[in-house]
């Protein structure tokens, strides 16, 4: 019988690695001491496999063809793409070990469950992964199974979808012989500067965004300095918003509940009224309402959470004990 050993839920804010220095002394007190404690009880847990709830953000998945739910198999990924390099801080990309065995039985698994997932193969990470790889297990130990939700291009799965994944992935885990342990990126309430059909048409990088978004990553033959660019505009939008980019109340309320196992409360969720409460980059969430439907809706503990208007989100840390 399989062993889940860990669940882990945690921003993925490119500021961690890229401009860790950007918010106030106490706030990065607070990442610091929370990385910490998810380090060491990732390593004392020592997973054979990390099944990782994630998104993706148009490196593997453009609008043209864009599955609600995707699952990666193959026995390596990469990670970051090199066009991120330079934002994240990252020295090199890497080979991220995966298991195809493992990926491709869950894939039958979930499939047999009524859930129709999109099958890939070897994909690059961005900061989905390697923000909380790079931060917690640099060593790149741990082998590592992507499970993508489309958060970007509506129409979206609904939160209680997430969450009846999550269910079906702990089945699948319970009868396994590896120690699986959960992880859920990203989040929580932000406002990213993706394009959608709301945005102007005379931003010249949010045009830009469309196409890549739509077409994919072979627009950045053409376009190689975007991912760059992008860096610099979100972090010129964190300085000039007239408004705080974060809604900290949801954020509370949405960890309040993540905290306490309460899945009537997720499940009541619509992935259009996190949009508008949450922002563009709120329904990363649906991460965490897999991750918790993962953990049989255990109680998590909030390691910290802060509002970081220099990284345009909501920045929180959890882990089931």
């Amino acid at each position: 019988m399989g062993e889940i050993v860990a669940g882990i839920g945690m921003s993925h804010a490119p500021g961690l690695t890229g401009w860790p220095d950007a918010p106030p002394e106490d706030v990065q007190e607070h990442i610091r001491t929370s990385l910490a404690a998810i380090r060491e009880y990732l390593l004392i847990a020592q997973p054979d496999v990390i099944v990782s709830f994630l998104d993706d953000h148009f490196d593997n998945i453009s609008r043209r063809l864009c599955p609600p739910i995707a699952l990666a198999v193959a026995d390596r990924h990469w990670g970051p793409a090199e066009y991120y390099l330079k934002e994240l801080k990252i020295d090199e990309r890497v080979a991220v070990p995966s298991s195809a065995d493992f990926s491709s039985a869950l894939l039958h698994h979930l499939l047999e469950s009524e859930f129709d997932i999109a099958r890939l193969g070897e994909v690059e990470y961005c900061q989905n992964l390697m923000v909380p790889q790079h931060r917690v297990w640099p060593e790149n130990q741990f082998a590592v199974v992507p499970l993508f939700f489309n958060v970007f291009t509506p129409p979206l799965t609904p939160p209680r979808r997430a969450h009846d994944v999550g269910r079906a992935v702990r089945r699948f885990a319970e009868h396994r012989p590896e120690r699986i342990a959960f992880l859920a990126t990203g989040g929580l309430s932000h406002w990213p500067p993706f394009w959608n059909e709301s945005s102007p048409d005379d931003d010249p990088l949010l045009q830009r965004m469309r196409r890549f978004q739509t077409e994919g990553r072979q627009v950045l033959q053409d376009d190689p300095h975007l991912m760059t660019d992008f860096g610099v505009y979100e972090t010129e939008m964190a300085a000039k918003s007239e408004k705080l980019l974060v809604n900290e109340d949801w954020d509370r309320r949405f960890l309040e509940a993540f905290a306490a196992g309460d899945a009537e409360y997720m499940r009541s969720l619509e992935w259009e009224e996190i949009a508008v409460e949450a922002g563009p980059g709120g329904n990363e969430v649906l991460n965490w309402i897999a991750l918790m439907g993962a953990m049989g809706d255990a109680p998590a503990k909030v390691l910290s959470y802060d509002v970081s208007p220099e990284w345009i989100t909501g920045v929180a840390f959890t882990v089931y004990e």
